[in-house]
């Protein structure tokens, strides 16, 4: 079963791996003269304080949100593992009981 399961891990690898390398491969055979065509739009820079509101996009926030979602999810996951862990101590310390009992 093991070997099986080394098989397995090692195939997944090895897709995984030659699936990442194929975009490289296929980025670096493209002809490098021909370049994309650029817009205006793309040549010419603004700073952010001469960009209309409209056109602002306040990055503060959505940080905040992210760091309340990651902290919250790793809080509820050391939860559960404190919950589970102490599940299995008290199965420890009953096998403990039942086994000097005997």
């Amino acid at each position: 079963m093991a070997f099986f399961t080394r098989v397995a891990r090692s195939l997944a690898l090895l897709l995984l791996l030659v699936g990442s390398a194929a975009p490289l491969v296929q980025a670096q055979s493209a002809p490098a003269s021909q370049a994309p065509p650029t817009t205006a739009a793309q040549e010419e820079y603004l700073p952010i304080d001469q960009l209309p509101e409209s056109e602002k996009l306040p990055a503060a926030p959505f940080l905040i949100a992210a760091y309340i979602v990651v902290w919250g999810v790793l809080l509820i996951y050391v939860f559960t593992l404190w919950k589970r862990l102490g599940r299995v101590e008290a199965d420890l310390r009953e096998a403990r009981r039942a086994s000097g009992a005997r």
